[in-house]
C-alpha cells in the first residue's frame, strides 16, 4: 500500500471540493424529483427558481458550485435557472 504525504491546504481544499460536489448532486436530485413528481398545474421554472434561491438562502451555493451549475447551464451570473 503506498503512502502518500500531502499539505494541509491540499487536504482543504479536496474537501471543499467533495463538499461542493455533494451540494451539486443534492441540487440536481432536487431538480430531477420536482421534474417527475410536479404536477401541471405549478410551472417548474419558479418551482426550480425556489430550490436554487433555497440552497443559496442556506450558503450551500460557494463558488465551485456556482461554476459547476453555470457550466452544466442550469442557472445563469444571476442564479436564475435557465
Amino acid at each position: 500500500m503506498k503512502k502518500y504525504i500531502i499539505k494541509k491546504k491540499q487536504l482543504n481544499g479536496y474537501i471543499e471540493r467533495k463538499k461542493s460536489e455533494k451540494t451539486f448532486y443534492d441540487i440536481l436530485e432536487k431538480l430531477y424529483m420536482n421534474k417527475k413528481m410536479l404536477n401541471e398545474s405549478f410551472s417548474e421554472k419558479k418551482v426550480n427558481q425556489t430550490i436554487i434561491d433555497d440552497f443559496k438562502r442556506r450558503g450551500l451555493i460557494n463558488p465551485i458550485v456556482k461554476e459547476t451549475l453555470i457550466k452544466n447551464e442550469i442557472i445563469d451570473i444571476n442564479y436564475k435557472i435557465i
